[in-house]
């Protein structure tokens, strides 16, 4: 897995999001988007299939304690489907890649 930052508010993750390292990753990431300021993220996940509950659990902190607004844009629609099932999709302003 690899992450990209582009621009104050923006990752670009590739590949999938799979081990405790991946996940440890994005929330370092995250966060220091977070301190530099960011006032809402955007995740474009482009072809992961899955995501760990670590980086589940700390979206959901992020939009309902820091009350920060987060947007995933997801390349796979399994990983949508996913997030749908989990009733996140609202929560986290998911849109498919392709929409």
């Amino acid at each position: 897995m690899q992450i990209e930052t582009r621009g104050s508010n923006e990752l670009v993750i590739t590949g999938n999001i799979k081990s405790v390292e991946d996940s440890q990753d994005i929330k370092k990431a995250m966060q220091l988007l977070q301190q530099n300021g960011a006032r809402n993220m955007l995740l474009k996940i482009q072809d992961s299939f899955s995501m760990t509950s670590t980086v589940i659990g700390f979206l959901m902190k992020l939009v309902n304690v820091d009350k920060i607004p987060v947007s995933l844009v997801v390349g796979d629609p399994r990983l949508y489907q996913l997030l749908e099932e989990l009733n996140l999709v609202q929560a986290f302003n998911v849109r498919s890649a392709g929409k």
